[in-house]
């Protein structure tokens, strides 16, 4: 059977040593046990993020889970897409990043982007308006889920 690509947000891999959070962190570990099952993808914007976190003991260990998935690109078609959902109020402009990872699981035809982020991404109003542009721009529907839903 024929594994589904999955663009994992950042706090997915970061809600994994989060303590703060014990039962989404307890969520995400039982998300990982199950990766194997998934083709993951990553961007630039992951990479950036991690390179942002100060502690180099949590950096090394996320930079370590990256690995486990292949990189994609952000291209001209990524952008373009991007400030299609940034001027349809799908994503605010302060939040790009949260438009490019939508635009990145959508150009490069993967299934899901997983993300533990509520406030722009795992919501109904997203997931409808993302696969409503997704259509009128000729693109396939993707999936939105936190990742206790997959």
């Amino acid at each position: 059977m024929k594994k589904l690509k999955i663009f994992l947000d950042t706090s997915v891999y970061s809600a994994l040593y989060d303590e703060r959070d014990s039962i989404r962190q307890k969520q995400t570990q039982d998300f990982w046990k199950n990766i194997e099952d998934y083709d993951l993808f990553y961007s630039d914007i992951n990479i950036q993020e991690i390179d942002a976190i100060v502690n180099k003991d949590l950096k090394s260990k996320l930079n370590s889970l990256l690995e486990k998935g292949k990189m994609i690109e952000i291209t001209s078609e990524v952008n373009i897409l991007t400030k299609i959902y940034i001027r349809e109020g799908i994503i605010p402009e302060k939040y790009e990043n949260d438009a490019l990872l939508l635009a990145l699981t959508t150009v490069h035809s993967l299934d899901i982007l997983i993300s533990w982020n509520f406030k722009h991404l795992v919501k109904r109003k997203t997931r409808i308006g993302v696969n409503l542009i997704n259509l009128k721009e000729g693109y396939r529907s993707i999936e939105i889920l936190a990742p206790p839903e997959l």
